[in-house]
């Protein structure tokens, strides 16, 4: 993340719904259910939700082992036949699951009490109810921890991924430790190391007087310490039956808004609701390991505010990650033409409530609706079935 004042900003990084979503606040509020359903949309927009792409990484291959032929202990001894030699190993295909780092667990990374010392208050760590894929491709994790007691008063956010992976931009962005402007005395620190291949950043918000660089740099290297204890983050090669990220007008025009109750489909203006391009939350968007499209439904004579907005993700190759969800014990299983299996669950957000989604796998990829928080989220099963088929062509 940038470290200048405007791109650091806890308010565009989302106060309450996430402090780290950016451009929430900048969405033109026009109606209580618009609003409420951007935010969830930023949030899977930015959760490491959803773009694929091609994401390459440096070909493994394992070398072949070289024969010998053993001599005679004796000059009369028997001769022996000299031994097969061992075929020569084709070079190993590349993997069609990424490795995440640290195992994929952010237990694996920072302690409560390490982080705490970092912040000066007691910290707990909130982890993502279920994986959407787009890290587990790119073989990246993203992890937070929250004041223990008192909302939001101190956040840790932490960051790795394949370097390869990470824009230049987010690599070069400065670090060190400036004011939260509009946030009394709070200030943001930010490090960043490259340990064998793989990019941490590690990110401190809290009061200034219990936040310091020293702190936050003491935090990464505790980090990127425990890399080694884990295989090392891999991005997984794009296969056949990936997706290819889906143009947003492509999915406007190739669905009927009757199935979801509406005379008329159109997109949401977006603008202003990526991650700054310097953001650690950027790199699964810039990857392209996932993209949003915000589809506005209305009917009758009503404005632009009317109607409804639904949040339609994808993550080529997710299905990986599609036990994550399916497996909860407060999924919910709904029939989606089409699908090889569609749950709701809960959303993502790390900070408090948000709406519920209907997670969809073909078997290999995932798609994601998030309707409106009025509509309970198994009513969107016929649109997602129009989706899938406009994916599947």
């Amino acid at each position: 993340m940038g470290m200048n004042e405007d791109r650091l900003s806890e308010r565009e990084h989302g106060e309450m719904r996430d402090i780290l979503l950016a451009g929430t606040q900048r969405v033109r509020p026009a109606g209580a259910n618009r609003a409420q359903i951007i935010a969830g949309a930023v949030a899977l927009l930015l959760v490491g939700g959803i773009a694929g792409g091609a994401v390459t990484t440096a070909a493994l291959i394992n070398g072949g082992a070289v024969a010998t032929t053993p001599t005679p202990a004796e000059s009369d001894a028997p001769p022996r036949p000299a031994p097969t030699p061992t075929p020569t190993v084709p070079p190993v295909a590349e993997p069609a699951v990424g490795v995440e780092p640290f195992g994929g667990e952010c237990a694996n990374v920072l302690t409560d009490d390490e982080v705490g010392r970092a912040t000066g208050m007691a910290m707990m760590r909130s982890d993502y109810r279920w994986k959407t894929g787009a890290n587990t491709t790119l073989g990246g994790i993203d992890c937070v921890w929250v004041s223990d007691g008192v909302y939001l008063a101190a956040t840790v956010h932490v960051f790795a991924y394949p370097e390869a992976v990470v824009a230049r931009a987010v690599r070069e962005a400065p670090t060190g430790c400036v004011p939260v402007e509009g946030e009394g005395d709070d200030e943001v620190c930010v490090s960043t190391d490259v340990a064998g291949g793989t990019w941490v950043q590690v990110r401190v918000r809290g009061a200034a007087d219990g936040v310091s660089e020293e702190g936050t740099a003491q935090l990464l290297a505790a980090a990127t310490a425990r890399l080694d204890e884990h295989a090392a983050p891999l991005s997984a090669e794009p296969q056949d039956e990936w997706w290819a990220l889906p143009d947003c007008e492509q999915l406007v025009t190739g669905i009927d808004p009757g199935l979801y109750g509406f005379e008329r489909v159109a997109l949401l203006d977006q603008q202003g609701m990526t991650a700054p391009e310097t953001s650690a939350e950027s790199i699964p968007l810039t990857a392209r390991a996932t993209s949003t499209c915000l589809l506005h439904f209305t009917a009758g004579e009503g404005d632009d505010t009317s109607g409804e907005v639904v949040a339609v993700s994808v993550v080529p190759g997710g299905a990986v990650a599609f036990p994550t969800a399916s497996g909860r014990q407060d999924a919910v299983p709904v029939t989606v033409a089409g699908a090889q299996g569609a749950v709701v669950v809960p959303g993502l957000d790390r900070y408090e409530g948000s709406p519920s989604v209907l997670v969809v796998s073909d078997g290999v990829n995932i798609l994601m609706v998030t309707p409106d928080m009025v509509r309970d989220a198994a009513e969107a099963a016929p649109l997602a079935a129009a989706l899938l088929a406009v994916m599947h062509p």
